[in-house]
């Protein structure tokens, strides 16, 4: 591409575009002022922008066709590597390009001129390269190889070992002068990417760092012991058979400072460990100073006992007693003593039917193994497929049936079954039962089967019904279900009503049937009469009482005997009493004492047959020995010299107090003692207005019991 044909020329990100109106000379000129050193042609091909238009030239009006192709065959990239850093002043780098994109072949030319592709025996420095594709679509890259940096490693702390066999030692490195993070570390014991290192036994190490340009540096140090090493001697005693726990680990342990502890990898603390299975047991000793050992040991068994198998025969006939089975034993300690399933106790067996066979072998020292092998029928050996078999479909019904088909021995065959029937391998019509098939064939092999026609439970259906009793309105639901049992479901089922369902609902009395069909067709039925009674829910119930013994008194003090008399309707079947002292009663007319004084709230319910229940209470004034608080509902403050105070009638109490108070709870009157004079109906001077006040008092009995009591007390003028 010459410089004339370029419309425009971009030089660098900051300058712009510069018109060309006079050739090559302007050209040249521009990239002298700049101080360009490379021709024409290389400066345009790597400043030109190509945008997909066609430039024109002022000075000729030349056309040169640019469109780019980046659409269809994508820009170019460029992957670089290689050694873009110096560890040394002595060590060159090199630079590796893998370019994509664009249109192969490439071109590269390098700010030194060379057209390389990648660049080898580098100094320091940034290089450029300018890329051009086979359709002029331009690339530039600036790789810089970085100069050597210092890496300096500094020693943080070390701490020597407790003792010689103990890796409590540590060690910690820094980086004092680096390229910065990321560091790669390799420390000579195999840690790797740590700056601290633990768990170090006594001895000499090294440390090396790697930083991101994999230029190394490294510092080697020692961690001594602060002790003597602890010294172990072990007596191993390895298990006599594979399986057995009876291996030993003894210790006798020198060295270190006394006492010693243990703590084995089987949880075990103590120095010596037995009953042990074959394995590997580690022990960590430490001893008084600190210091520790740790140590693995293995416990071996002897070589297993096992039994390989040389050979099986199979039967040829089904039936047959032709089969063999052969062994050897590998392991263990001759000689060996056989116990096979079927009483043999020879190494090998004969004259074996089809089935399994189990045997243990034991050798000298008393291991032993088991396994198991099986004797089958040859592939060619007379059997009996069973192709299927149908029970029958109802309790009772013959409608099963069983297909059956032969595999292997001579024909002819002789068919034979259980209940008579010959040279049939299919049966149909059969009810349920047990029906045995038996087939020889020409060599004289025979071979019988069993096959079992079941049929299901005697489908039955049960009809069942209650009543939904709604005790606080009276209305009654009835409600009948059915309970089927055996069959197969699901079941179809149909009420005389047209129901469908398990369970439906009734308001009448009349009779009800259902019929049920089962998945297999089997058809049951029941019918049951039901009854729809009426509940009028206002039957009576009311109770009286009255002391046993005629008295001038007729309150009711503690221990009176008292007569409770009631009147129970006959619509009610069974009655209740309670007298809220703890005693319940199912007596009609019940003789009670209360042993206590005080308000007792007695009730009697009664039930109907429909579980439905009527309350009637009463509240039962008892008495301590004879004390007597007796407090009016109302008095008339008129001053005609009756009923004019609101007094209490008292006898037999020790004291009392009385306070009276309005609705709003403010407190209006108090009066205590055992002579009162009664509330008047004032209150600060003022009669108050008619209406109702509330009155509480409390008072002691004879026994010291303190008894308070609300109520209320109407005005009335």
């Amino acid at each position: 591409m010459k410089s004339q044909h370029i419309s425009s020329i971009y030089i660098g990100k900051t300058m712009g575009a510069l018109k060309l109106k006079y050739g090559k000379i302007l050209v040249i000129g521009i990239m002298i002022w700049f101080g360009f050193s490379a021709p024409v042609e290389f400066l345009t091909a790597q400043t030109t922008k190509v945008e997909g238009k066609v430039n024109e030239a002022n000075s000729n009006n030349t056309r040169v066709n640019t469109t780019s192709q980046t659409s269809t065959i994508g820009k170019i990239e460029v992957n670089v590597s290689g050694k873009l850093a110096l560890c040394s002043h002595s060590e060159k780098g090199h630079i590796i390009l893998d370019v994509k994109g664009g249109v192969e072949p490439y071109t590269f030319r390098w700010n030194n001129n060379e057209t390389v592709q990648n660049r080898y025996n580098l100094f320091a420095g940034t290089y450029t390269v300018y890329i051009k594709d086979s359709y002029g679509t331009e690339h530039t890259e600036k790789i810089v190889v970085q100069p050597p940096f210092p890496l300096i490693l500094e020693m943080v702390e070390t701490k020597n070992a407790s003792c010689g066999s103990s890796n409590t030692g540590s060690a910690k490195i820094n980086v004092k002068v680096g390229r910065g993070e990321p560091y790669r570390v390799e420390w000579s014991h195999g840690l790797v990417n740590k700056m601290e290192a633990t768990n170090l036994p006594a001895g000499d190490y090294t440390a090396t760092v790697f930083d991101i340009y994999n230029c190394s540096a490294t510092i080697a140090f020692s961690i001594a012991s602060n002790g003597p090493a602890i010294e172990v001697q072990e007596n191993i005693t390895d298990i006599t058979c594979s399986s057995d726990q009876n291996g030993a680990i003894k210790l006798q342990v020198s060295g270190g400072k006394a006492p010693f502890t243990y703590q084995w990898s089987n949880g075990k603390t103590t120095k010596d460990i037995e009953g042990l299975s074959a394995g590997k047991y580690d022990v960590l000793i430490q001893d008084a100073g600190g210091c520790s050992l740790a140590k693995t040991f293995e416990v071996k068994a002897s070589s297993p006992l096992e039994i390989s198998l040389e050979n099986i025969t199979d039967i040829s006939c089904s039936g047959q007693q032709s089969g063999d089975i052969k062994i050897s034993v590998v392991g263990g300690k001759a000689p060996f003593t056989y116990a096979w399933s079927n009483g043999s106790s020879t190494q090998n067996i004969t004259n074996l039917k089809a089935g399994q066979y189990d045997v243990k072998v034991t050798d000298a020292a008393g291991c032993f193994v088991n396994a198991s092998f099986q004797v089958k029928e040859g592939s060619d050996a007379l059997n009996i497929n069973l192709i299927s078999s149908q029970n029958a479909t109802c309790n009772g019904a013959e409608d099963g049936s069983i297909e059956a088909g032969i595999s292997g021995g001579i024909g002819p065959f002789v068919i034979t079954w259980s209940d008579g029937v010959k040279d049939a391998l299919k049966r149909e019509n059969l009810k349920a039962g047990s029906y045995t098939v038996t087939i020889a064939d020409a060599k004289g092999c025979s071979v019988s089967q069993e096959v079992l026609i079941q049929e299901p439970l005697k489908l039955t259906a049960r009809l069942d019904n209650t009543l939904d009793v709604n005790c606080a309105t009276g209305e009654i639901k009835g409600v009948a279900w059915v309970q089927i049992t055996g069959g197969k479901s699901p079941y179809n089922i149909k009420w005389n009503s047209g129901a469908n369902s398990r369970e439906i609902n009734f308001s009448t009395s009349t009779e009800l049937t259902v019929e049920i069909t089962d998945a297999n067709g089997c058809v049951t039925s029941d019918k049951m009469k039901v009854s729809f009674p009426e509940v009028t829910g206002n039957a009576r119930l009311e109770f009286e009482y009255r002391k046993l013994e005629i008295s001038a008194e007729p309150e009711v003090f503690i221990n009176d005997p008292i007569q409770f008399e009631s009147f129970i309707a006959a619509d009610f079947i069974t009655w209740e009493w309670d007298f809220n002292d703890g005693i319940i009663s199912n007596e009609k007319d019940p003789i009670h004492i209360f042993s206590k004084a005080g308000e007792f709230e007695v009730k009697l319910t009664a039930f109907d047959i429909f579980g439905c229940s009527t309350i009637e209470v009463k509240t039962v004034q008892v008495l301590a020995n004879g004390e007597v608080v007796v407090m009016p509902n109302a008095f008339t403050p008129n001053g005609d010299g009756l009923n004019d105070k609101f007094l209490p009638v008292m006898k037999g109490v020790t004291s009392f107090e009385m306070n009276i108070f309005n609705h709003w709870g403010e407190h209006l009157y108090s009066e205590a003692g055992l002579e009162l004079n009664g509330w008047d109906g004032y209150y600060k001077g003022s009669l108050l207005p008619q209406g109702n006040y509330v009155y509480k008092v409390t008072y002691t009995n004879p026994e010291g019991n303190v008894i308070n009591k609300t109520g209320g007390v109407t005005l009335i003028r």
